[in-house]
C-alpha cells in the first residue's frame, strides 16, 4: 500500500514542487513510512510509502535507475519475485536491490510495454522515461491497487484516490450524468468514467501511456481461451489446484509484521485460514506470524460463530473475535463529505474493527476471501451450454439443483422465469438484443426518468460490452466477465480506500493471476457437481476444512444492514423528497413504491432503493445547487 501522485506538463512547462506536494499530502495517510518527491522539468512524480513486505523496509521511492532516466513510484507488490528475477537475469540485467520495486524497474528496462503482463501481483505505477520523454501507468488486472487521473489542457495529474485528484483540479468537478445514471439503474458498466465529467479511472488490466501526442490507454492482460486443463480424475484436478493455492496463499504472507486473516465462516476464507495455518506449522511461509479476526455477528441471518470456531479448532491458528455492534456507523452524508465519493457499503464498516484492532496488534497486512466466488463458484450459464448441446435430461437435472443452490446461498426468490433466462437468454444474437435496446428502451429501468435516460443514451450504456471473452462456453464468457465488470472495480476501489485510512494492505489468494488463469481453463464440472459448488476447493482443502464448512451449502446473509442503513438514513421520508427527481434523473413515485414493497418484504427492491439512496446522497452532498441552477438554460 501506498500513495501515488503526480503531475505531466504536456507543454514542457516547469511542475510547481509545491503543487506536487499538496497532491502528495492528500495521500500521505497512504504512506505513513515516509513521503518524498522527484521532478524533471515539466513531470513530477511523488509517493507516499507504506512498508508491508520485508523487502520494502529498504526501498527507495521514488526510485531512478543508474542513469537517471527511468523514475518509478509503485503502489503493490511483486508475487512472483523468484520468476520475474529469473527471467531478468536471464535477459542480462543486473539487480542491485531485492525490492519489489527494482524488478518492476528493470523489468520495464528490458521489455518495455510488456512489462505488465511479466507480473503477477497488485500494483498500480507510475514511470518516468526521460529517454523517451513520456509517462507509462498500468494497473494490475482486477485493478486491486486504484488509479485516477484527470487532463485538463496539456497538464495531467494523477493519484491514488478519487478525492486527492478532485482536490487538484483548477476548476469545481460537474457530475457525470451518465455513470450516474448507471448508479441509479444498479448497473456499473463503464470502467473508465467516475461519477465526475473528465475525471477518468485507469481500468483494470490496461496501461496508460502519455506523451505529448496526450494519453492512450491499451489492455495488456487478457485469459488465453484455448488453454485447457483436462486430467482424468478429480483427485488430479484437485492436486493441481492445491499446488497453485498453496502458493498464492505462501506469497501473500509475506510481511515484516503479523498477517492478518479475516475469517467469514465460508468455504473461502475458512481455506486460506487452513492453508496459513499449514504454512506455519510447515515453516514454509515467510515467517510471519499469522493470526485469524472473525466478527461476531448475532444476527441469525449472519451468525457464522459455529463455523469459525470449528476453522479455529482445526487449523490451530488463534482468534481474535470482535462484536460487529460495535462499529461506527457514520451517516451517508459524512462519508460522502469526507471521500467525494460514492459511500461506502454499510457491510463494510463492522469490518473495520478488524482492521483497527490487527492494526493495535502491529499488523499491516489482512488477507480475504475475495475472488472464491467469482472463479470458483461457477454460474449457472451452463445451463444454456447444455441447451446448445441439447442434452435436455441432464439440463432438467441442472436447473432443478441450479434453483435449490441459488435460494441456499441467496434467499433469494428463484423460479421459473430464472431458470428460462439462464436456459435461453445467452442463446440470443447479440444484434437481436441491440435492436430490441435501441427500439424498445429494453433494459432501462422503469424508475428511471424517460426524458433523463434519452439524454444520457442510457440503454446504449448498459447494452455497452467490452470485448466479449471468447471462450469456448458459456459459462466460461460470464466468469471470465468478472475481469471486466463495474461492481467488482468499483468494490475493490473501495476496499482499498476503507483499508487506505488505516494504513493497512488487503491481499487476495483466489484473485491470484495463476489461479484465475488455471480455473477458467477446468471443464465446468469441476466447479460445480449437482448441487456443490466450488467443488475443486472443498476436495482440494478437505484436510484444511472442518466438515461443517466443506459441506456448507449456505452463505451468511448481510441484507439487513443495508436495509437497517436505509432505515438510519430516514427510509421514505428521504426517498420521498429527492433532489434527483427533482432534477429530472429518476421517477419519485416509482421509487417510493420499490421502497413499500421491499418494506413489505420484497428483498429484490434492496439492491436499486440502496443505489438510489447512495447516489441521492453523494449528489445532493457534492452539489448542493439545483440542476437548473447549475446549468441556465439546458432543458432537463
Amino acid at each position: 500500500m501506498s500513495g501515488l501522485a503526480g503531475i505531466y506538463h504536456l507543454d514542457g512547462r516547469p511542475v510547481d514542487p509545491a503543487r506536487l506536494g499538496r497532491l502528495a499530502a492528500a495521500v500521505a495517510h497512504r504512506g505513513p513510512d515516509g513521503e518524498a518527491c522527484w521532478t524533471d522539468g515539466g513531470v513530477g512524480l511523488a509517493q507516499a510509502m507504506l512498508c508491508t513486505t520485508p523487502e520494502s523496509l529498504d526501498e527507495k521511492a521514488p526510485l531512478l535507475d543508474e542513469t537517471g532516466a527511468l523514475c518509478l513510484t509503485l503502489d503493490g507488490r511483486v508475487d512472483n519475485r523468484e520468476e520475474l528475477a529469473t527471467w531478468l537475469r536471464g535477459g542480462g540485467v543486473r539487480l542491485r536491490t531485492g525490492t519489489d520495486a527494482e524488478l518492476v524497474l528493470r523489468a520495464y528496462e528490458l521489455w518495455g510495454d510488456g512489462c505488465p503482463s511479466r507480473i503477477v501481483g497488485d500494483f498500480a505505477l507510475a514511470l518516468w522515461d526521460g529517454r523517451r520523454r513520456r509517462l507509462f501507468c498500468a494497473r494490475d488486472p482486477l485493478g486491486i491497487k486504484p488509479f485516477y487521473y484527470h487532463l485538463n489542457g496539456p497538464t495531467l495529474l494523477w493519484g491514488s484516490e478519487l478525492r486527492q485528484v478532485l482536490g487538484a483540479m483548477e476548476r469545481a468537478p460537474e457530475p457525470n450524468e451518465g455513470v450516474v445514471a448507471e448508479y441509479l439503474s444498479h448497473r456499473l458498466v463503464d470502467l473508465a468514467e467516475t461519477l465526475y465529467r473528465g475525471v477518468m479511472r485507469l481500468p483494470p488490466g490496461h496501461m496508460l501511456t502519455v506523451d505529448a501526442r496526450g494519453p492512450r490507454t491499451t489492455r495488456y492482460f487478457d485469459l488465453d481461451p484455448r488453454r485447457e486443463i483436462r486430467y482424468r480424475s478429480d483427485d488430479e484436478y484437485a492436486a493441481h489446484f492445491r499446488e497453485i493455492f498453496r502458493e498464492a496463499v505462501r506469497c501473500r504472507l509475506r510481511s515484516p509484521t503479523p498477517v492478518a486473516v479475516f475469517l467469514s465462516g465460508g468455504v473461502d476464507s475458512s481455506a486460506i485460514v487452513g492453508m496459513a495455518g499449514l504454512l506455519a506449522r510447515e515453516r514454509e511461509g515467510p515467517g510471519s506470524v499469522v493470526e485469524a479476526y472473525s466478527l461476531g455477528f448475532s444476527h441469525p441471518a449472519g451468525d457464522e460463530r459455529g463455523y469459525v470456531d470449528d476453522v479455529v479448532r482445526r487449523s490451530n491458528v488463534p482468534l481474535h473475535r470482535l462484536a460487529p455492534e460495535r462499529a461506527a456507523q457514520p451517516s451517508l452524508a459524512t462519508q460522502v463529505a469526507e471521500l467525494r465519493g460514492f459511500p461506502d457499503f454499510p457491510g463494510m464498516h463492522p469490518w473495520g474493527l478488524l482492521y483497527d484492532e490487527a492494526s493495535q496488534r502491529g499488523a499491516r497486512v489482512a488477507l480475504w476471501g475475495l475472488g472464491g466466488d467469482e472463479w470458483l463458484t461457477g454460474t449457472p450459464m451452463h445451463c444454456a451450454d447444455l441447451l446448445r448441446q441439447l442434452r435436455v435430461l441432464r439440463l432438467v437435472r441442472q436447473v432443478r439443483d441450479d434453483v435449490r443452490v441459488y435460494k441456499l446461498l441467496s434467499a433469494a426468490r428463484v423460479g421459473p422465469i430464472d431458470a428460462l433466462q439462464w436456459c435461453v437468454l445467452p442463446l440470443i444474437p447479440r444484434s437481436a438484443k441491440r435492436l430490441a435496446r435501441r427500439v424498445g428502451g429494453l433494459g432501462v429501468p422503469g424508475w428511471i426518468a424517460r426524458g433523463f435516460a434519452r439524454r444520457v443514451s442510457l440503454a446504449e450504456r448498459l447494452a455497452r460490452r467490452v470485448v466479449e471473452p471468447p471462450f469456448g462456453t458459456y459459462a466460461q464468457r460470464a466468469i471470465a466477465g468478472h475481469l471486466q465488470n463495474g461492481w467488482r472495480a468499483a468494490e475493490y476501489e473501495m476496499v482499498d480506500r476503507f483499508e487506505a485510512r488505516r494504513s493497512m494492505e488487503s491481499r487476495h489468494p483466489f484473485n491470484d493471476r495463476r489461479l484465475i488463469e488455471f480455473a477458467l481453463a477446468l471443464p465446468e464440472e469441476q466447479r460445480w457437481r449437482g448441487t456443490e459448488t466450488k467443488f475443486i476447493l472443498r476436495r482440494a482443502a478437505q484436510d484444511l476444512l472442518p466438515a461443517s464448512v466443506a459441506r456448507r451449502s449456505t452463505k451468511g446473509d448481510f441484507a439487513y444492514l443495508f436495509a437497517d442503513a436505509i432505515e438510519r438514513e430516514g427510509g421514505a421520508a428521504t426517498l420521498g423528497r429527492l433532489r434527483l427527481a427533482s432534477d429530472g434523473f429518476i421517477d419519485a413515485d416509482r421509487v417510493l413504491a420499490m421502497y413499500r414493497r421491499l418494506r413489505a418484504g420484497d428483498t429484490r427492491q434492496l439492491g436499486p432503493v440502496w443505489m438510489i439512496l447512495g447516489t441521492e446522497v453523494w449528489y445532493r452532498t457534492m452539489f448542493p445547487a439545483p440542476r437548473a441552477a447549475r446549468l441556465p438554460g439546458e432543458a432537463t
